[in-house]
């Protein structure tokens, strides 16, 4: 099924972006009378005919459409990497397995401490095209570790990854994947011992992944797969 991201669906006629008119006509090679799929990301898959196959402007026309829930919360709060290659990778993995909020977080220990959301943002729209995801994840503003993890908001299942010794769960033994949960993944230099004990304040569950030393983006989508076994 050939899937398109098109942020604004109409009830008639649309048009693809160019970049997906191309791949449509071009790559793809559909033609008019075609059927294709495009999805908005806010959970609206609608199924649409070519009714003008142009590479850099396809028309189409919308014929039914089916709103899908919205997905259980899946938050994943990390200290962005010095590599934007493997924030990109741990943005698109993510997103794969179905993450529906990043958190990128400055602490003491961080590596990088500004962060260019539009170029994840246009990761995120091609990992939901080629996932079949329906909603498109939310990319929040970078912000101080110490300001994260009093967010009233947050999911009651908190999870926060870290090396040093102390009481630590096992990760699969606390995750319920049918409710709103959210990890948190520190710097390659850890958190501190001062941040450690303010997330247990705030009420997180200190977690393991395994024996052995995870750089950040493995740590990322290692406690990903587990939280989302059901």
């Amino acid at each position: 099924m050939s899937i398109f991201y098109l942020r604004d669906i109409g009830n008639d006629v649309c048009h693809l972006s160019e970049n997906d008119s191309r791949h449509v006509i071009k790559v793809l090679r559909h033609k008019k009378s075609d059927f294709i799929y495009v999805v908005n990301g806010k959970g609206l898959l609608a199924k649409a005919e070519i009714i003008e196959a142009h590479p850099k402007k396809t028309k189409i026309k919308v014929l039914e459409t089916k709103k899908n829930k919205i997905p259980t919360h899946l938050g994943l709060a990390f200290c962005p990497t010095k590599s934007n290659e493997r924030n990109s990778f741990i943005i698109e993995k993510a997103t794969e397995i179905g993450v529906t909020d990043f958190y990128p977080i400055v602490a003491q220990n961080s590596e990088r401490r500004k962060w260019n959301v539009t170029k994840f943002e246009k990761i995120l729209i091609a990992t939901l095209k080629q996932s079949g995801r329906y909603w498109l994840p939310n990319i929040h503003k970078i912000e101080a570790f110490n300001d994260f993890i009093i967010r009233n908001e947050l999911p009651k299942l908190k999870f926060l990854a870290h090396c040093k010794e102390g009481e630590k769960l096992d990760l699969k033994n606390v995750v319920d994947a049918t409710k709103h949960q959210i990890v948190v993944i520190g710097p390659e230099g850890d958190f501190t011992l001062e941040e450690i004990n303010k997330s247990i304040n705030n009420k997180f569950e200190m977690i393991r992944l395994g024996d052995n030393r995870l750089r950040t983006e493995t740590a990322c989508i290692a406690s990903l797969s587990i939280m989302k076994l059901l």
